[in-house]
């Protein structure tokens, strides 16, 4: 199965925040670098701590829209 990466959450709360989100689709997704982020909890501040969300390719256009209301969102706040 071939994944695309689609989003770097900016925190850990964020990072469990889009996966519960992709969770509630049922996307098929990994976050790269997740295990590695919690020996460097916080802000990511270098490539260290840095997480990527992988999607499956056949559901990236649909992570993506629902990525893009939670961006949305976010930044009205």
């Amino acid at each position: 199965m071939d994944m695309v990466p689609v989003y770097s959450p900016q925190s850990e709360s964020e990072a469990a925040v889009v996966t519960a989100l992709m969770q509630a689709y049922d996307i098929r997704f990994h976050m790269r670098g997740g295990a590695f982020s919690s020996m460097y909890p916080g802000t990511v501040s270098t490539s260290l701590n840095e997480q990527v969300l992988m999607v499956a390719t056949e559901q990236v256009e649909l992570a993506r829209k629902l990525l893009e209301s939670f961006a949305s969102t976010e930044n009205d706040a």
